[in-house]
């Protein structure tokens, strides 16, 4: 999954929706320059000055853009990603 990517989610209700992962971002000051790549979600370490995985724990701070029927803008989180098509 990289952005770009057609995915498939589960929205608010639980109903599957589909869309184009447009952009992610973070509500965490340190995670300020993501990247998605094949699935992995990488930020930019100040100390180690590449692109490392996002820690497990910390990815309940990801969010995905997904713009869909309409031009409608959806946010959600990593575990409301069902799939790519």
């Amino acid at each position: 999954m990289n952005i770009g990517d057609n995915v498939v989610y589960a929205d608010e209700e639980g109903l599957e929706r589909s869309g184009i992962l447009t952009a992610i971002g973070s509500d965490k000051d340190s995670y300020n320059d993501l990247k998605l790549k094949d699935g992995v979600f990488l930020y930019k370490s100040k100390k180690l000055k590449k692109y490392v995985p996002v820690k497990p724990k910390s990815l309940e701070s990801i969010y995905i853009e997904v713009t869909g029927f309409g031009n409608k803008i959806d946010y959600i989180l990593p575990n409301e990603l069902i799939g790519i098509f």
